[in-house]
């Protein structure tokens, strides 16, 4: 018989996520020394904190309204903020910088690269690929795809990710401020448009600041009346002047239009494990032309990797509180993602948050009690079928036999291999007449027996 702790760990495990109506008007800047000269205040009258007062001041925002944003020096050891790094970083792949505590912490996160970013060397191939740090328009658009994918997936936070800062005439050639003039187009004007073929649309929580075009001229190098000197390429003054008043309004205008952007209000996603399945429910407030959810599996929180379990359809438009479920049934031990995809009638989509969970290996053989029983068109259950569940620690042969109450064997129920995990087999008692049964477990290193009654 199972202890009462593997009854609580299997059967009444329970996570929940609630989604409240949810503002974004916090945050934090993740920068270099570009950054720091653009935070101000610089040498100039004004700085983003300076703007950040205005901008509340002249539209009314107090209290849990008012937006506000806090700025740190990240990454760090070593330092280096190029695309790449940020690919490694969202990604998980950087032993040094974690973005996860930020992603609870802060409700905005604005991230940027430095000048060293506008060394572009060339047009660039897929074998760009093979080396991550080459400088190429290529491998930029890469890393900026994965990154924004990344955050796509995390529709509680709203980014925002600068393009790149320009460089002094004297600290590029042509061709290099041609390929960053390009890339960075391509930024605001393709990937950020949802007109990149391979991205396709872009996520509503994700924003671009065109940095690059605020300070270069036509010939995309950083124009001298906003650098340090013609051989510094850090911003001076009027460049904090000029830019950290957009900073603030542009990116707090995207991040609070995104406040009401999502037709569905989600109040809770959650999920508890019963034995080998995964039990998912979800509660909307209100539907505005929902067509319904696509219920996304991963192994993997980037979901780089997904298996579609289902479409549920949604409710259209609505204001009445909604329920929704969905039984992953029979899944082997180990971690998995889910997510929804509510997808709006004019084919436009959202994502929810991502659930863990994890399906534990049993630690021992175990053999439960049939259910129902007593079973049959004669007991209370009124059930031909009786379900027998079996726990297996690792893979093993496995034979589940019924015998009657000669001990003559009736029925094989199951011959085989199976994995480690939570198995139940169905017996159907159609062809059987009333009596007392015996059903049997064998396996190499276990076996075990228990008597069930059949009533018809």
């Amino acid at each position: 018989m199972r202890t009462f702790l593997m009854s609580v760990l299997f059967l009444f495990i329970f996570y929940s996520i609630t989604l409240p109506q949810t503002l974004f008007r916090s945050g934090i800047f993740l920068h270099h020394s570009t950054g720091a000269c653009i935070w101000g205040p610089n040498g100039s009258d004004t700085s983003i904190p300076d703007e950040i007062n205005n901008y509340n001041s002249t539209n009314g925002l107090t209290g849990d309204e008012a937006i506000s944003m806090d700025e740190e020096e990240f990454p760090l050891d070593p330092w280096i903020n190029e695309w790449y790094r940020w690919h490694n970083i969202f990604n998980g792949n950087d032993p040094t910088a974690d973005i996860e505590p930020y992603y609870n912490s802060d409700r905005i996160i604005v991230i940027k690269s430095c000048f060293p970013s506008s060394e572009l060397q060339s047009w660039g191939s897929p074998s760009d690929t093979l080396d991550p740090e080459y400088k190429s328009v290529y491998n930029y658009k890469w890393h900026w795809r994965s990154f924004i994918s990344v955050m796509k997936n995390h529709p509680d936070n709203f980014f925002a990710v600068w393009t790149n800062a320009p460089l002094v005439p004297n600290s590029t050639n042509d061709s290099q401020a041609q390929l960053s003039d390009k890339f960075c187009k391509w930024a605001k004007d393709t990937l950020a448009l949802g007109l990149d073929p391979i991205l396709g649309e872009f996520p509503p929580n994700v924003y671009v600041f065109d940095f690059f075009h605020k300070l270069a001229g036509p010939d995309g190098k950083l124009q001298l009346q906003y650098a340090q000197d013609e051989w510094d390429s850090h911003p001076n003054s009027a460049a904090t002047e000029l830019v950290a008043p957009q900073f603030v309004e542009e990116i707090f205008d995207a991040a609070i239009a995104y406040e009401s952007v999502t037709p569905v209000e989600l109040i809770s996603f959650d999920y508890s494990l019963n034995n080998n399945s995964v039990e998912l429910r979800w509660q909307t407030a209100t539907e505005t032309n929902n067509k319904g959810f696509e219920l996304q599996r991963s192994n993997n929180k980037y979901f780089d990797n997904l298996s579609v379990l289902a479409f549920i359809d949604g409710k259209g438009t609505t204001s009445e509180t909604q329920n929704y479920s969905f039984a992953d049934k029979n899944i082997s031990a180990g971690k998995y993602f889910y997510r929804l995809k509510q997808i709006d009638n004019d084919g436009s989509f959202h994502y929810s948050k991502i659930l863990e969970a994890e399906i534990l290996t049993p630690e021992i053989f175990e053999l439960m009690q049939n259910y129902p029983n007593p079973f049959g068109k004669g007991s209370l259950s009124k059930n031909n079928s009786t379900s027998i569940s079996f726990d297996l620690p690792f893979e093993s042969n496995v034979s589940l036999i019924v015998y009657n109450a000669l001990g003559e064997k009736v029925s094989d129920l199951f011959n085989g291999k199976l994995q480690a995990g939570f198995h139940s087999v169905n017996f159907n008692s159609e062809k059987f007449p009333s009596g007392v049964y015996f059903y049997e477990l064998i396996t190499p290193k276990f076996s075990k027996t228990k008597k069930m009654l059949l009533i018809q």
